[in-house]
């Protein structure tokens, strides 16, 4: 049923098995206490952090490392496809909004999840409804442009 979803589910699991089957992003935490976005399932997100890890014993360099290393192109992919400055921006800014709309969204559905907030405050209901709507509407709007922009990365 999950994976004929339209919407967005948020899954969290430690049945790698179940995750390769139903998931098309992964947010995946490796204890540095960065977030890993990649596109595929579990067995995806430990093929980038695999190919990450012999990176961190090489030279010490004096940049940090971006959050999502696997979603940045490499050295040599970024001659290729360089993103405008407003682009990398968003790019780099977007997941974070994103996780801010859905915060916001949940919390204004759980709101709403009061059965009397309707009869005891019509105003509200409309207000809260019409925000949730609205976050959605600007939420889906971030993820398809970082979306896009993530292809253009890849290449």
């Amino acid at each position: 049923m999950i994976a004929d979803y339209d919407g967005t589910v948020l899954i969290v699991s430690h049945d790698r098995d179940f995750l390769d089957k139903t998931v098309t992003v992964t947010l995946g935490l490796d204890g540095s206490g960065k977030v890993d976005v990649v596109a595929g399932g579990y067995a995806d997100w430990e093929k980038r952090r695999t190919v990450r890890a012999p990176a961190k014993t090489g030279a010490p360099s004096t940049k940090t490392a971006p959050a999502s290393p696997e979603l940045r192109p490499s050295p040599e992919h970024k001659s290729k496809t360089k993103l405008s400055y407003k682009d990398q921006r968003d790019y780099d800014l977007l997941p974070a909004r994103v996780e801010e709309l859905a915060a916001t969204i949940a919390r204004d559905e759980a709101a709403l999840s009061d059965g009397d907030l309707y009869t005891r405050d019509p105003k509200r209901f409309d207000a809260l409804t019409a925000a949730i709507a609205k976050a959605q509407n600007e939420k889906d709007a971030a993820e398809e442009r970082w979306l896009m922009l993530a292809e253009q990365v890849e290449g």
